[in-house]
């Protein structure tokens, strides 16, 4: 990556975190796919930057738990909260992990109780349309049954199954990680489009060996270790935050809130919220604040009033969990539409509440996105740039206070030591201290155990 145009005290304030590349990361981030998460390295810098070994870094939006991984992976305390059950799940299993031994010999049990029997009504008929029915389909649903989520080791493999439960098919299908016909893996288009989609194109139900599959991912997410300190994962609303975080206690809050009714977390994960027997209604319904747009245009003054009034609730939850000294980052993206053009939405939204925030805005950092890497892209050409082409990084911190000073005075060198030890806690010598049970496996253990 070129080095961002900054220079003097103020040169850490730009997008470093680009310099990682978009496959940084523990292979824990690639358990499932979850729409409208940032890239992994944008924490991890910020909190290399703005916090010490053994701080508390919360993520009150959390979606599958990049922040507070990137958080324990680090030596920090790691607390991600979300609404969204599935979000929710992904985020507690990558916190808390079992061990590969556990998950594998749980995985053997699940498979010496399996007694193969007709799916009948035990599975609806948009769900029996993407799996074969003889081999597949009876076993996703003995797992579905057998695994109880309130268990670490249950709910682990549920998280994991879910996350190859739809997807893709590679040129050689008997390799492929998903169980599925082949389909997107980020998302669940709608019954009735899929079932158009499976007969125009002939599409076949492969029948794949569900045990196999999950016990190959096991060795695959397993191929780097765990982080040796734990975090917490909470299901709860941000709007109440100070409930269920102590007040005072994180010393950075990372985040991305998300475009509520835009991003229908419900609707888009329906199939897997059916394995974890949730309803999409129940979840949609419940991230539901105030309909926006649906592509963001947000030239309706009320619907933007209704945004701005939850980012002013929330951004006051997160001013009474945040430590005197502590730094609160929210990353929002731009927006554009034909009657406003360009909109900052994360400055104009601020704008029009920072008189009622007990938060002051030190910094705004924009990074520029990747139009193709964007989830958007589902929308089509026509309409990818209006969801977001740029994201603000916008850092604020309590009155009366400042930005601290960032512990690595050269990011560059920062990143440099990031990218050679991405799973350890680091100290600013660059060098790595013990973080990680394991150290990383090589491209070919991954090829080799399912990715």
């Amino acid at each position: 990556m070129p080095a961002p145009e900054s220079s003097g005290e103020g040169a850490w304030l730009a997008p470093w975190w680009k310099g990682l590349g978009r496959r940084y990361g523990h292979v824990f981030h690639s358990m499932c796919s979850y729409m409208g998460s940032f890239p992994p390295g944008l924490p991890r810098y910020l909190i290399e930057q703005l916090t010490e070994p053994g701080d508390v870094v919360l993520d009150p939006f959390s979606g599958r738990g990049t922040a507070p991984l990137e958080a324990c992976l680090s030596g920090r305390h790691g607390i991600g909260i979300d609404l969204n059950p599935l979000a929710s799940m992904l985020s507690s299993v990558k916190l808390d992990p079992p061990t590969l031994e556990e998950t594998l010999a749980r995985l053997a049990e699940l498979e010496a109780s399996y007694v193969p029997e007709p799916v009948g009504d035990r599975a609806p008929p948009e769900i029996r349309m993407l799996f074969e029915e003889t081999t597949t389909l009876p076993q996703i649903l003995h797992m579905k049954a057998s695994l109880d989520p309130a268990h670490r080791t249950d709910r682990f493999l549920l998280a994991s199954l879910a996350g190859i439960l739809h997807g893709n098919h590679t040129r050689d299908v008997v390799s492929s990680r998903c169980l599925s016909v082949s389909m997107p893996n980020t998302f669940s288009m709608s019954p009735g489009y899929l079932a158009r989609y499976i007969a125009e194109k002939s599409l076949v139900r492969p029948p794949f060996d569900a045990f196999e599959k999950l016990r190959l991912r096991m060795h695959f997410e397993f191929a780097e270790g765990v982080p040796a300190l734990r975090g917490r994962a909470i299901r709860g609303d941000a709007r109440a935050l100070s409930t269920l975080v102590a007040p005072g206690s994180a010393k950075l809050i990372v985040t991305s809130p998300p475009y509520l009714n835009v991003v229908r977390y419900g609707k888009f994960n329906w199939i897997r919220l059916w394995l974890l027997g949730e309803s999409v209604s129940d979840v949609d319904r419940s991230l539901r604040v105030e309909a926006t747009d649906r592509r963001l245009a947000l030239s309706d003054r009320m619907r933007f009033k209704g945004y701005c009034g939850f980012l002013k609730t929330v951004l006051t939850e997160c001013a009474r969990v945040l430590r005197d000294d502590g730094v609160c980052a929210v990353t929002i993206g731009d927006v554009r539409n034909k009657e406003h053009g360009e909109r900052t939405l994360a400055l104009e939204a601020w704008d029009s509440m920072k008189d009622e925030v007990p938060l002051v805005l030190g910094a705004a950092v924009a990074d520029d996105v990747n139009q193709l890497g964007k989830v958007s892209k589902i929308w089509g050409l026509a309409h990818r740039g209006e969801a977001t082409k740029v994201d603000r990084v916008m850092l604020f911190h309590k009155p009366g206070r400042s930005l601290p000073r960032p512990r690595w005075s050269d990011p560059a060198a920062l990143i440099e030591a990031i990218a050679a030890s991405p799973n350890a806690p680091l100290v600013r010598s660059g060098k790595a201290r013990p973080g990680v049970v394991k150290t990383r496996a090589t491209a070919a253990a991954r090829k080799k155990t399912g990715t």
